[in-house]
């Protein structure tokens, strides 16, 4: 007996002046916020979520002025962050997203938390970062940060598959809510 799949198209969202696509292996319902404007930077947010304990957000920064871009140091102000929030680091892991470098990590609650998620990964990486010749540092002007409460499976098809440029995006109707990944007929 012969089945026949069908892979899903990789979603497609137009945020800001970015495409963000990328092709996620579960439900969702797309939320794109108003941008945020000051002097300093702009930043343009997609959230991708099902309920209010699970889901993940992408936050596009697009900075006025060149900023500091070293991974090394974002790792450990993040994982600072993270601390200030409830949130203990277990993991940092170096991967590539969209094809540039890039840390995700794990965090978990200090405390358990009724209704919370177990788990909040997170991850960045630059657009436009560069090696400055002023040291063991680079610069850039738009990082893109990517905050999830999905399982690690979905959380890294996610990262895997994400995909950013400036520019629009080709039209496509919205229908929620969404699904990616592979589709196979009924049994």
């Amino acid at each position: 007996m012969l089945s026949s799949a069908a892979l899903a198209v990789p979603d497609s969202k137009q945020v800001g002046p970015y495409t963000v696509s990328f092709d996620m292996n579960a439900q969702y319902q797309p939320q794109i916020g108003e941008a945020m404007e000051t002097e300093a930077a702009n930043v343009y947010n997609l959230a991708l979520f099902v309920d209010n304990s699970t889901g993940a957000s992408i936050a596009i920064t697009e900075y006025a002025q060149p900023t500091d871009a070293t991974l090394q140091v974002l790792k450990s102000l993040n994982a600072m962050s993270m601390m200030l929030r409830g949130l203990n680091t277990t993991n940092m892991e170096d991967m590539a997203i969209d094809g540039k470098e890039g840390f995700l990590l794990t965090t978990e609650p200090f405390e358990d938390v009724p209704d919370a998620p177990s788990a909040v990964y997170k991850a960045l990486y630059w657009l436009d970062s560069q090696d400055c010749e002023c040291g063991p540092v680079s610069v850039g002007t738009t990082s893109v940060m990517i905050t999830s409460t999905y399982p690690l499976d979905v959380t890294n098809g996610l990262l895997s598959s994400l995909h950013i440029e400036k520019g629009m995006a080709a039209a496509q109707p919205d229908a929620q809510p969404q699904t990616g990944g592979q589709i196979l007929p009924p049994a």
